[in-house]
């Protein structure tokens, strides 16, 4: 209702694509557990096995004075007990799954994000923005007495044309929507946190809540509430005229994800600000477990740490700014590519097409990531360990020693890049 002035605070670099770029390029500095244990394992297992080939080239020579035998059995060992397959492979499956999640949408801010999302045992939604699309729809017309669909949406955009709150646009929305010639009002009066009062050609129209026409004694006997969304009701000239229902959509995938988790076994809750019946309605239709209603972002966190000691490993998706201390607090945060710069901030998980199913399938992809890594290490280290033996009793040639170093490394990379062409 006045002149709003803006200042840019921030460049370029700050903004919240340019945050994400530099989140994928740090990507390797955030290792998981798995890729941290073959460093260290590494750095162990390369001086004992370099000792060993001395030791093996150097002893056994002394003895029997077969130095070039001995040598090149050393050598043989030595090519054979490179750990360049378990180096290379376990973090090529992890950028493998990165890369999976990116051509899905998914961006996964390091490895870690994608280990933790592998003992996930319930995910914890926001509705508005995660659940619903966060846009308001006219979704019932209900008219009383002799007043028609068509002129009791007419009303009600007569009294909100003015306004810019959601609530009213959605309204002015299905008004264009039937093509309805809208009626500029003679007089408008907003009655603060209840609704309007408007002069029109019909006559006097309150258009608002429940408490606005109660307060004006309007006869409400006729008036029956949904237990969904949020209801506008009329009255002309002190008469009940109907009501319209207006009520955030529910995103089309919505069902399909949450179904597509539950055959995961995860456990489906969500947590969210709005009310009761509303938050019910929605976790009726789409088949979530658990709801929590009428909380604020602190109740939020204190509901999180609950259904953790309960459940286990949690993983929250949201959106809002104000889902930013959940989404820390949580063993994994997920947000919405349409939520705030806080939000994606704080999330270790961003869904860049916002939509539900990128859920499920960020699970599936961790899981299998998990599955790819665990096999490269057991391959590599069983090859390894049989070949070793081989070449330390004087049976293995220097082609078998190729294929313990070069071929396990290059099957090993093979079967880390299979998650990119895997379907999900």
């Amino acid at each position: 209702s006045g002149v709003l002035k803006m200042r840019a605070e921030k460049v370029l670099e700050d903004s919240m694509v340019t945050r994400i770029l530099n989140s994928v390029e740090n990507a390797a500095a955030s290792k998981p557990k798995i890729d941290r244990f073959i460093t260290r394992f590494s750095k162990v297992y390369t001086p004992v096995v370099v000792a060993l080939a001395v030791a093996t080239a150097i002893i056994p020579s002394i003895l029997t004075g077969d130095w070039n035998y001995w040598i090149y059995t050393a050598i043989t060992f030595l090519v054979i007990s490179c750990p360049c397959a378990l180096v290379l492979s376990v973090p090529l499956a992890f950028f493998s799954g990165i890369g999976a999640g990116s051509k899905k949408g998914i961006l996964f801010k390091g490895g870690v994000a994608i280990e933790a999302l592998q003992n996930v045992k319930a995910v914890v939604m926001d509705k508005t923005g995660t659940i619903t699309k966060g846009n308001f729809v006219v979704q019932e017309i209900v008219p009383a007495g002799s007043y028609s669909q068509d002129e009791l949406l007419k009303a009600a955009a007569s009294c909100e044309e003015a306004s810019s709150h959601p609530i009213a646009v959605s309204i002015m929305a299905a008004a264009n929507e039937r093509r309805l010639s809208v009626e500029h009002a003679k007089q408008i009066k907003e009655i603060s946190g209840n609704g309007i009062l408007a002069e029109l050609s019909e006559g006097t129209v309150l258009c608002g809540n429940r408490r606005l026409l109660e307060q004006n004694q309007v006869d409400l006997s006729a008036y029956q509430p949904k237990a969904y969304g949020t209801e506008v009701l009329l009255a002309v000239d002190g008469v009940y005229a109907g009501y319209l229902v207006i009520s955030d959509t529910v995103k089309e995938d919505a069902s399909q994800a949450v179904a597509a988790m539950k055959q995961q076994n995860i456990r489906t809750v969500m947590l969210t600000g709005d009310a009761k019946e509303n938050a019910q309605a929605v976790a009726e239709k789409i088949g979530i477990d658990e709801v929590h209603a009428k909380l604020l972002p602190q109740d939020k966190v204190t509901e999180l740490q609950k259904i953790r000691q309960k459940q286990g490993s949690v993983m929250f998706v949201g959106d809002g700014i104000n889902d930013g201390p959940v989404l820390a607090g949580a063993d994994v945060g997920a947000a919405m590519g349409s939520g705030a710069d806080a939000a994606i901030e704080a999330a270790d998980v961003v869904f860049m097409t916002s939509s539900m199913e990128a859920i499920p399938q960020s699970l599936k992809i961790a899981r299998a990531t998990g599955r790819i890594a665990k096999q490269n290490v057991a391959f590599a280290l069983v090859i390894k360990a049989l070949v070793m033996v081989f070449g330390l009793l004087g049976l293995a040639n220097m082609w078998m020693a190729v294929f313990a170093d070069t071929g396990v490394a290059v099957i090993c990379i093979l079967n880390a890049i299979r998650i990119l062409y895997k379907k999900l």
